[in-house]
């Protein structure tokens, strides 16, 4: 017993500093609900009907206890790349919708937010503290991987939001900044699955 205690003790240090940290790999998925509109052109209608019913790329979630960052998978960032190219009476027009930046961090000890986006060009960082969102836990539970998850929805910006979060992974943070329950975001779908994101792989 004595040796049990002194071995105790000497690990006890070691307990109090260790972190949860890791990596998770998310696939998000945005639909498209866009309307053809009315026209008597046909190289327009042509051209709106080349347009993907959805777009899907690969995000990244670094964690640890205190800090998360949400970014782009390197080598990933042209992922998801709308194209569009179509041929009328000699000319050829083509369009290209690729994905701006968009980086998210968060301290939850500072409880400050930060998010580096790009919009018409131009770069923005946006400064804030960390938003608390109107969690509502439901008592539904089903697996995720190896992981077994809890159901939480909430209404946000007039959006249906449901996320399943883990709390054998028991940091306060999820994909494309949201966060504030008792475990990791696995899984989040935005208005009845207009937008998600589905975690692929996690690394602890």
């Amino acid at each position: 017993m004595k040796n049990f205690l002194l071995a105790l003790f000497t690990m006890l240090p070691f307990f109090l500093h260790a972190q949860t940290e890791g990596k998770v790999i998310y696939t998000e998925i945005v639909k498209f609900d866009m309307d053809i509109p009315d026209s008597e052109d046909e190289e327009i209608k042509k051209l709106m009907e080349q347009m993907p019913k959805e777009q899907k790329f690969p995000r990244m979630l670094l964690f640890n206890d205190s800090e998360w960052l949400y970014t782009d998978v390197p080598g990933s960032e042209d992922e998801g790349t709308v194209e569009l190219s179509h041929e009328s009476e000699g000319m050829d027009f083509e369009m290209k919708i690729a994905r701006p930046l968009n980086i998210l961090y968060g301290n939850l000890d500072e409880d400050l937010y930060l998010n580096l986006r790009e919009f018409f060009g131009r770069k923005f960082l946006i400064s804030d503290k960390l938003e608390q969102h109107p969690w509502k836990l439901t008592g539904e539970q089903r697996k995720i991987g190896e992981y077994v998850c809890q159901k939480a929805t909430a209404e946000i910006d007039s959006q249906q939001v449901v996320a399943w979060f883990t709390p054998q992974i028991p940091v306060s943070a999820g994909p494309d900044g949201y966060g504030g329950l008792p475990g990791l975001i696995l899984e989040l779908d935005i208005d009845n699955g207009q937008r998600r994101a589905v975690a692929s792989s996690i690394e602890l």
